[in-house]
């Protein structure tokens, strides 16, 4: 199997996942009760999540099948990893999504603060460390942090911390 189509099998594999979460969030959200006083309600918010994981899994999972198709079958030869990889990235940008969530219901930071940490990190990390980059993410981190709590606040009247 060529790193191609290794790539493109687990994109498929990925999609498929993202769309059994998805219905899990859509019977999960068909559960909650119906709205008295929100103008959406309490299951807005989850199945427009569903949706959108659906619709991009089903983007995601067509370009695989157009990968696959188009380099047809390979032989299955064991090739070494490409250079330039970095696993390690991989590991701490999982660590910190962990940290983040870990923050938000644990320790009951602020939603925007926890979002400009988070992104500040994740720009520190997949930037190789360049502090430069990491101000600007964290600045983008506590404007998308401040404008999502206030959507939420405001439209779906669910208060973020």
């Amino acid at each position: 199997m060529t790193p191609i189509t290794r790539r493109a099998a687990g994109d498929l594999l990925l999609a498929a996942l993202c769309i059994a979460g998805a219905a899990l969030l859509l019977a999960g959200a068909a559960s909650l009760p119906p709205p008295r006083f929100e103008p959406l309600g309490s299951a807005a918010m989850p199945r427009a999540l569903a949706v959108v994981l659906i619709v991009l899994s089903l983007l995601m999972a067509g370009r695989s099948l157009v990968t696959l198709r188009r380099t047809g079958p390979t032989p299955d030869d064991d090739l070494p990893q490409p250079e330039g990889t970095r696993q390690g990235r991989s590991v701490l940008t999982f660590l910190a999504l962990v940290a983040y969530v870990a923050a938000l219901d644990l320790g009951r930071v602020p939603f925007w603060i926890a979002t400009m940490v988070f992104l500040a990190a994740i720009g520190l990390i997949l930037t190789g460390g360049n502090l430069r980059a990491g101000a600007v993410y964290a600045v983008l981190g506590a404007a998308l942090g401040a404008a999502l709590a206030w959507a939420f606040q405001n439209f779906l009247y669910i208060s973020l911390g």
